[in-house]
């Protein structure tokens, strides 16, 4: 009489023993016919797909397992009978810091980013004991059942607040709008109509410029030059000429008189030189000859003196 085995009933315990979450016409083996996935490696898997997207349930397979030293990729993709089938989430499971039947978060990626499903995976005895490598699966290889596709409805899984080039990290969970300066947040809500967040931009009231520089009060602008007024739409002409030019510089203008420069070179500045050289020697035999002059005037004088006093008339004897 044979042995009567008895399975343990517990959902992954049956899962271990059975394809599912594969389908049952799955082939479970890789597109180079090299491996086949255990029964024990996946035993549970749900992901969300929005009631909106046009795809079928039963389209889903899994992609890619990689078999690593010290852990396992797992990626699924969406058979759209292309070469190459668009992945639709995808997981890396770290072998250290497993325990069987853990369950890891299955996030979405691309056109399915916002979806988050859940992974299961068993134990590792049989995983273990194929050959490392990644294996590429086809649709008929590691086809889903059509059971752990859920629909969703589509809404808001997350907010990145946008500040030129800086994003910021997705916000989730209940999330509070806040009125900054000089705006306001009101909400509308009428029957029968969508409930409405309104932004308005608003002055007074207190509110202040959010400014990021220097609290500097600016100086008293410029409001006429010699008193002269510029134009209704705040022009000031400024003409030069000939004799005069007007340059921009930073924060000002530069006036430049182009005919007061030197205008001699060296040649001329050297006659010049030679000119004055000649005058000063000039002055010098001019002062001598006044002092020799002044010199002989004096000795005239004396001469002269001692003439006329020696002309006194004879005495009569």
């Amino acid at each position: 009489m044979p042995a009567i085995a008895i399975w343990n009933q517990e959902w992954l315990n049956q899962n271990s023993q059975r394809s599912y979450p594969l389908s049952e016409e799955a082939t479970k083996r890789d597109e180079s016919d090299s491996i086949e996935i255990p029964d024990s490696f996946i035993v549970g898997l749900r992901f969300p797909v929005h009631a909106g997207m046009v795809v079928e349930t039963d389209k889903f397979f899994l992609r890619l397992l990689g078999i690593y030293p010290t852990g396992y990729v797992v990626a699924i993709a969406y058979d759209d009978e292309s070469s190459d089938p668009p992945l639709v989430a995808s997981i890396n499971i770290a072998k250290a810091t497993h325990a069987t039947n853990r369950v890891y978060s299955l996030p979405g990626v691309d056109d399915f980013a916002d979806s988050s499903g859940q992974i299961c995976i068993g134990n590792l005895d049989s995983i273990d004991l194929l050959p490392p490598g990644q294996y590429l699966f086809t649709a008929d290889g590691g086809r889903l059942d059509s059971d752990v596709i859920l629909p969703m409805i589509r809404g808001i899984s997350s907010i990145v607040a946008v500040n030129g080039s800086d994003r910021t990290a997705k916000l989730t969970g209940d999330i509070e709008l806040v009125a900054g300066n000089n705006y306001r947040l009101g909400v509308i809500q009428v029957e029968g109509q969508n409930p409405r967040i309104v932004f308005n931009a608003i002055e007074g009231e207190g509110l202040i410029e959010n400014c990021a520089c220097e609290d500097v009060s600016p100086g008293p602008p410029i409001r006429t030059i010699n008193l002269q007024r510029p134009k209704p739409n705040g022009d000031f002409t400024l003409l030069g000429n000939d004799c005069m030019n007007i340059t921009p510089i930073t924060n000002g203008l530069s006036l430049s008189d182009v005919c007061s420069q030197p205008c001699c070179g060296c040649e001329e500045l050297e006659a010049l030189k030679g000119i004055a050289r000649q005058f000063g020697d000039n002055a010098t035999t001019l002062q001598n000859f006044a002092n020799r002059l002044s010199g002989e005037v004096s000795q005239m004088n004396t001469i002269v003196l001692g003439s006329r006093l020696g002309d006194a008339g004879c005495t009569e004897c």
